[in-house]
């Protein structure tokens, strides 16, 4: 008699989700390589140089740990390459170029090694805005980066100890996983 409710309750929350109508969080930890594009994008950067942590066999280790707030994107499109020994294959998830605006009010990652970022864009705006006649100002407040970005394609390559991402609103998302899913760029 539980199950059905239950049931009911996943999909209406799994409908929400997927319509943008109820907030997610994610977390994620482990190491991958993300190609990221987006049409637009906006957030403010900010974080902690370094923060120390202990592997188990005592080993310690440093890493950064790196916050987007307020973080909006367009067009977003990310994709990840998993080589198995069945063959190559690619998840792909992605939004509408003119669909509706990819919102996180909160994001974060530690990394403990970043080794290779390429980034290819039409423009990338860091700590400026812009007064009604067109003059540039600084945008930041002390220890937080504003970035703009416009049509902009990241292909990075880290170690990520751990992610997490609060009041992730997003709609329209196609995902995709498969050994003929082109990846991102």
């Amino acid at each position: 008699m539980l199950f059905v409710p239950a049931m009911l309750t996943l999909l209406v929350l799994g409908a929400g989700a997927a319509t943008g109508a109820v907030p997610v969080a994610l977390a994620l930890e482990g190491q991958q390589t993300l190609k990221i594009s987006a049409k637009s994008l906006t957030t403010q950067v900010g974080g902690t140089f370094p923060e120390f942590f202990q592997t188990r066999d005592g080993q310690r280790k440093a890493t950064v740990v790196v916050a987007l707030t307020d973080l909006k994107a367009r067009g977003l499109c990310v994709s990840t390459r998993l080589d198995t020994a069945v063959g190559k294959f690619v998840l792909r998830a992605e939004t509408p170029p003119d669909g509706a605006e990819v919102s996180a009010g909160d994001v974060k990652f530690a990394l403990e090694s970043i080794d290779g970022v390429d980034v290819l864009g039409q423009q990338l705006g860091l700590n400026r805005a812009f007064t009604p006649d067109g003059t540039p100002t600084d945008a930041g407040a002390p220890g937080v980066l504003p970035v703009q970005a416009g049509n902009i394609a990241l292909n990075v390559s880290a170690t990520a100890r751990w992610a997490t991402v609060n009041q992730l609103q997003i709609s329209d998302l196609s995902l995709r996983v498969g050994d003929d899913q082109p990846e991102c760029l």
